[in-house]
């Protein structure tokens, strides 16, 4: 099954690149902002919600892989007790979840929004948001930006993206792409990450069925599904969404949709 990371979640936090740093002051100001309890979902390893907690966050951290999860709850062992106490794990589907509150802030961080292929389970996600998003709250959603109008020369055979040394091991591991195919209609990339560990013999692949949204569809969408947007970014230096490489929404919920 695509898109849960799991032979790859120990290797997950190894990602170099500054776009996995680069949002998470941008989200404690935003929980700082807000003040309230905050829902994450497509929450992984904890990335950004265990720096919210030792922010001083209440935290709802929600995901679908057991495995990433996994590696949360042991991060969490090295958080303080007061921490630990202000995040509340859940194993569910974002596509579909009832928590029985309300929130003063969702975010979907890093692309994890993308992780939905299928479109009714995109519009159930958002629907779940809105019943969950309290009067005052916020909503942010986080998706890449296609630098052009994709068609088949997505499709590309396995090349390099990065390669570090794990502290845990001292190997160093290597990550590869193979661009697979590309679904036209349905607007799905199907990506194969490939980690190179050193002294392993075996290739841990990952495979991923990732959905992409042109600038507008996000924002029909997001609009359809009763939000009004009230602000809208390139990349979480305060870009505008038509200068950044980025599209990052900040909705609220939109007049009517109050209940």
């Amino acid at each position: 099954m695509a898109n849960l990371y799991r032979p790859s979640a120990h290797l997950y936090d190894l990602d170099p690149r500054e776009i996995t740093r680069d949002d998470i002051a941008f989200y404690l100001a935003k929980a700082k902002e807000l003040g309230g309890p905050v829902l994450e979902l497509g929450c992984g390893t904890g990335r950004v919600s265990i720096p919210l907690a030792e922010a001083g966050s209440e935290i709802w951290a929600l995901d679908l892989s057991d495995q990433m999860l996994a590696q949360l709850r042991g991060k969490m062992e090295q958080l303080s007790a007061p921490a630990i106490q202000r995040v509340h794990i859940v194993h569910g589907n974002m596509a579909g979840f009832d928590l029985g509150r309300k929130f003063d802030l969702i975010i979907v961080p890093f692309r994890a929004f993308q992780a939905l292929s299928e479109r009714a389970e995109q519009e159930t996600c958002l629907e779940c948001v809105k019943e969950h998003l309290s009067n005052r709250g916020q909503f942010i959603l986080h998706v890449f930006k296609p630098k052009a109008i994709f068609d088949d020369s997505w499709i590309q055979p396995e090349s390099f993206d990065w390669e570090v040394t794990d502290p845990r091991t001292g190997k160093a591991v290597k990550r590869y792409e193979i661009r697979r195919r590309i679904d036209l209609n349905r607007q799905v990339l199907y990506v194969d990450l490939i980690y190179r560990v050193e002294g392993s013999a075996r290739d841990i692949v990952e495979p991923l069925a990732i959905s992409y949204f042109y600038e507008e569809q996000m924002r029909a969408l997001l609009q359809r599904h009763g939000f009004d947007i009230i602000g809208e970014l390139g990349y979480f230096d305060g870009r505008p969404i038509a200068s950044g490489p980025e599209l990052i929404f900040i909705c609220g919920r939109a007049a009517g949709n109050t209940a």
